[in-house]
């Protein structure tokens, strides 16, 4: 299940001490749309941040993370969250789960920085795996204020690869578009921080 990537400068104890904070309002967000007792999967969970945050009220949180240097970070993290598990892995890839496993899948800031090889991949095995997905990333198209350009220079700076797969995801349109090609609509859509974000949610149908 493991599938390797290039680490960046910026992972595990700066992404922490630098952008974690920044995405606490998104994290408060995401436990407003989890029934407690509930089972969750977070692709990318990075530093693992949003699995701590909803520990006391899951019963089974599993992360996955592809940046050896972000599960090295979130792993040393895990000590008595008892609820949570942090695996190096591929959320392409999520074979060890079975369909309908958990109740939701969430994927936070990720999407965007993927090649757009990698989307539609990881999107399918997150509607394999769980009933209900809760998506965040850039609002498309953007809003044209301060806070936008802001987060485009920030992008930009986190290197030529990952400000390329960051255009692409907004050429193609985000979320909603990725949504709409595996025929999944969106049930909730929530903008904040000056429109500048945006949280989907997305249920699906009984078969």
């Amino acid at each position: 299940m493991v599938h390797k990537r290039k680490n960046h400068f910026y992972e595990g104890w700066l992404y922490h001490l630098f952008v974690d904070p920044a995405l606490q309002r998104m994290r408060r967000m995401i436990g407003a749309q989890v029934e407690p007792g509930s089972t969750l999967i977070d692709i990318g969970c990075g530093t693992g941040e949003l699995l701590f945050f909803l520990a006391d009220m899951c019963s089974e949180l599993v992360g996955i993370e592809a940046s050896s240097r972000m599960w090295a970070y979130a792993s040393k993290r895990v000590g008595a969250f008892s609820p949570v598990r942090i695996l190096h892995g591929d959320g392409a890839r999520l074979e060890d789960f079975s369909n309908g496993h958990f109740d939701y899948a969430t994927a936070c800031m990720v999407f965007h920085e993927m090649e757009e090889s990698q989307r539609f991949p990881v999107l399918r095995e997150m509607q394999r795996v769980a009933r209900t997905l809760i998506l965040v990333d850039y609002r498309v198209p953007p809003p044209t204020n301060i806070e936008a350009s802001l987060c485009r220079l920030i992008e930009r700076l986190a290197g030529k690869t990952h400000y390329g797969n960051y255009t692409s995801f907004a050429r193609a349109g985000g979320l909603p578009f990725l949504l709409k090609a595996v025929d999944l609509t969106i049930q909730k859509e929530i903008s904040f921080q000056k429109e500048c974000f945006c949280l989907v949610k997305t249920h699906l149908n009984d078969t």
